[in-house]
């Protein structure tokens, strides 16, 4: 299948238009954090919710035997955290570590909104994350059972 000159420029104009957006989008609600930089800690309230744009970052949770950390996840580009705090008020249940430099959007309830409203690209793009990381979860409690079965 051949792309045609019309194609490629919509593609391009899409991609474009992508890269406006998501500049608009971190101008407004973007943050960049350094390496090593904390981002979320482990027990704190709040309600913000993070879109990773460039970066990784790690989730590690505190280990109470030793007071160390232990890494769960790496996330990257296009994953999202902090989601819970919006539905269940709890504290936060990770502490979240920039590992290289990030820019992240944080969103606060009233501003995810308002981004679900004015961009609806973004808006399939973090419900794309919420589901990757539903099946995640879903596979990982799979995985917990199958192997307590086996035992």
């Amino acid at each position: 299948m051949k792309i045609s000159n019309h194609d490629y420029d919509l593609m391009k104009l899409g991609f474009e238009g992508e890269q406006a957006i998501t500049n608009e989008l971190f101008f407004k609600y973007g943050r960049t954090y350094q390496p090593k930089q904390i981002i979320i800690k482990e027990g704190d309230y709040g309600k913000d919710v993070y879109l990773i744009i460039t970066g990784k970052v790690v989730v590690a949770e505190k280990q109470l035997s030793s007071n160390k950390y232990k890494v769960l996840a790496t996330l990257g580009p296009g994953e999202i955290f902090g989601e819970m705090a919006v539905i269940d008020n709890q504290p936060r249940s990770a502490t979240l570590v920039a590992a290289t430099q990030c820019r992240i959007l944080v969103l606060s309830p009233m501003d995810f909104e308002k981004v679900f409203k004015t961009h609806p690209r973004w808006a399939l793009k973090i419900l794309s994350a919420l589901s990757k990381r539903i099946q995640n979860a879903f596979e990982q409690i799979q995985n917990y059972y199958s192997g307590e079965n086996q035992s």
